[in-house]
């Protein structure tokens, strides 16, 4: 075996040179026919991207659409549901700043208590760097449902209760604004529920509030106790007073033994005034009202149907 010198460097042979030289003009013609590639699946990769963003945001429009109509037929009134969505899509952020979003066509469908929205012609989404591939866009389409339902469980701003038969006595026709009062001296009397629950007691009540709040919680079909006495003290003037003019949610009771109760339903009551005579007097009307809830549960269907209702998004 031949020795190195020390200090000197080892020469190649022109064999192994020329393999050299040969290896490297082959990793860069292999590079030369990868970099198309590269480049393309990169540009892909973004571009895939965009429209993922864009199906996002266009869908948070369609949700809001949806939500928005749920709700005015919730209220009792539909309205023009077509320009509902519109302004409910295009209010929406997110879908408003989308500048690269092309025009779409879509449609919107109340059927009963259901609201739907779908793409009839997909929206165009313009690609950033597949143009280049003669690819200038690319078409998606999102669907969205909604639904609402009565009350089953609520969170009521005061801490009231009352009778079926005081409720049927008063919201005879909801929407039609008969201004009544509602306080501690409010007549019950005696009738029956549309499933022939008998019920008969004192037409208003009031129940025990939330820790530290004005108002009490409560669950459809639960049993509660009635509180003696007046409004706690967490029911102050200024909290009453910022409720006129809004819609409160009371819940309505069907049978009652001694200081228990158990809740039949939920009324919504539009507040135009207050009193603080005999204990606290509401004036106001029974309408229909309606609340989101972003609950991933809906609530069930078959509630009855007092007026307080609850809009949610569905998976269909």
């Amino acid at each position: 075996m031949r020795r190195l010198s020390p200090g000197r460097p080892a020469r190649l042979s022109r064999g192994r040179l020329a393999r050299l030289r040969e290896e490297r003009g082959g990793i860069a013609v292999m590079l030369a026919l990868l970099m198309p590639l590269l480049f393309g699946a990169a540009a892909l990769g973004i571009d895939m991207a965009a429209v993922w963003s864009a199906r996002q945001q266009v869908q948070t429009g369609a949700d809001a659409a949806v939500i928005a109509v749920a709700m005015d037929c919730a209220r009792g009134d539909c309205g023009n549901i077509k320009q509902t969505a519109e302004d409910a899509f295009w209010a929406n952020d997110e879908a408003a700043k989308l500048s690269n979003l092309g025009p779409g066509e879509g449609w919107i469908r109340v059927n009963g208590r259901e609201v739907s929205a779908t793409q009839k012609k997909a929206w165009l989404v313009n690609h950033f760097f597949a143009g280049a591939l003669g690819e200038d866009t690319g078409e998606l389409s999102v669907s969205s449902y909604a639904e609402w339902a009565p009350f089953t469980e609520a969170r009521s701003e005061l801490p009231f209760a009352i009778s079926y038969c005081t409720y049927k006595s008063h919201a005879a026709s909801l929407g039609s604004k008969n201004v009544v009062t509602l306080g501690s001296g409010t007549p019950g009397g005696s009738c029956y529920t549309p499933q022939g629950e008998h019920v008969n007691g004192v037409g208003i009540n009031f129940t025990r509030p939330d820790s530290g709040e004005c108002g009490t919680t409560t669950v459809w079909k639960s049993t509660y106790r009635f509180q003696n006495g007046s409004l706690p003290s967490e029911c102050s003037q200024a909290y009453i007073s910022s409720l006129v003019g809004r819609d409160v949610v009371i819940p309505v009771w069907d049978a009652s033994h001694g200081q228990d109760f158990r809740v039949y339903g939920y009324a919504a009551f539009r507040v135009t005034g207050f009193s603080t005579t005999g204990g606290g007097r509401l004036t106001g009307y029974f309408t229909y009202s309606a609340r989101q809830v972003d609950d991933t549960t809906p609530p069930p269907r078959n509630a009855p149907d007092l007026g307080a209702r609850a809009v949610f998004l569905t998976d269909k």
